[in-house]
């Protein structure tokens, strides 16, 4: 990519940028997701009786609480609701949107370049393959060769015969314990980064272990790590000092789920810290020197995480985020690096 005089910009769905003109950036950010193979029924009485409801107002506090147990929650699929969600962010004077959505999830090409050309906003399109449980029936079958060129075409020749570009590679699965297919496509998403110059972003799987398994396994593939974002950081059981050996190994650390305390994680018990926590994490990063490997988002891809059914949305960290930050002591030259210079860094081509 970065032969084709693309170095320093960064690729959008509607071609490529200066980086520097992306503004205020979301870098884990989802318009269309689709979990409903995961659903739970529950067992008790007002569990079913709220599981197969539409999600409303009236509900959904209930469904915060129980989120993987209300089958319309797990499905974001609608362009025009999509569109007003992210014009909330525009309006707050946010700048670009990164969609994570790749293989295994109903990612849109055509739709994402609408809501863009609807709202003004640069979208950036993700690529690779997501965890396991989404990989395809036939992954098994497929080489990492296969995986490396379908990648390496999606950056430089468009996603599914539309000629619309992926811009970044993620995010990158991973199940706990470890799929082979899933160390099949690190390995395979290693290769396309080398090749294309763009940035790597991370799903880990649930468990304190898991971001350094798979930073090793990147580590031997050859990955620039500087160019890796570990996702989820505040999901993975970590305490500070084990946010701060990740960030020691040289990647980004993505504080993904602001707005979102959830501790009725289903894969295990998981302490999702509060926005104020997560401030304070990311102040003790400042302190110790990892100021340029932090990066924020919302992760919204359930009907719960939106603003029309009162959850955070996309400009939750502008309006309120931005403003506690600088309450609680982190500087105006550092809020612009988490904001604006991290993620332009993270997404310009090399």
């Amino acid at each position: 990519m970065s032969g084709e005089g693309l170095k320093g910009k960064v690729v959008t769905v509607s071609g490529p940028v200066d980086s520097n003109k992306l503004g205020v950036t979301l870098p884990h950010e989802h318009f269309f997701y689709d979990s409903r193979s995961r659903f739970v029924e529950p067992e008790d009485d007002i569990g079913k009786e709220y599981a197969h409801q539409s999600v409303t107002l009236e509900n959904v506090g209930w469904i915060t609480k129980n989120w993987i147990n209300n089958i319309d929650n797990l499905v974001v699929d609608d362009e025009a609701v999509a569109i007003t969600e992210a014009q909330l962010f525009k309006d707050v004077g946010g700048g670009t949107i990164v969609d994570v959505t790749n293989v295994g999830q109903p990612r849109n090409p055509d739709a994402l370049c609408r809501i863009a050309k609807a709202t003004g906003l640069d979208i950036v399109m993700g690529s690779g393959y997501y965890f396991g449980y989404f990989h395809p029936g036939d992954m098994d079958s497929r080489t990492e060769d296969d995986i490396t060129k379908e990648i390496i075409s999606d950056l430089t020749v468009g996603v599914d015969g539309t000629g619309i570009k992926a811009g970044l590679i993620g995010e990158v699965g991973f199940s706990t314990p470890f799929d082979p297919n899933e160390i099949k496509s690190l390995r395979a998403s290693v290769a396309a980064q080398n090749e294309c110059g763009v940035a790597l972003s991370i799903h880990p799987g649930p468990g304190a272990d898991s971001p350094f398994q798979i930073i090793d396994m990147l580590e031997k593939a050859g990955a620039d790590l500087s160019r890796v974002v570990m996702g989820h950081i505040e999901r993975s059981s970590l305490d500070m000092d084990g946010i701060l050996k990740v960030a020691s190994r040289g990647c980004y650390v993505e504080f993904d789920w602001f707005g979102t305390l959830n501790p009725a994680y289903p894969y295990g018990p998981v302490d999702v810290p509060s926005d104020s926590v997560r401030i304070k994490q990311i102040r003790k990063l400042i302190a110790e020197g990892h100021l340029d490997q932090v990066l924020v988002s919302h992760d919204v891809c359930f009907k719960m995480r939106m603003a029309c059914y009162g959850g955070p949305g996309y400009a939750h960290i502008s309006k309120y985020v931005v403003q506690w930050m600088d309450e609680m002591g982190i500087t105006p030259d550092e809020i612009e690096s988490l904001t604006k210079a991290n993620p332009q860094r993270m997404l310009a081509v090399i």
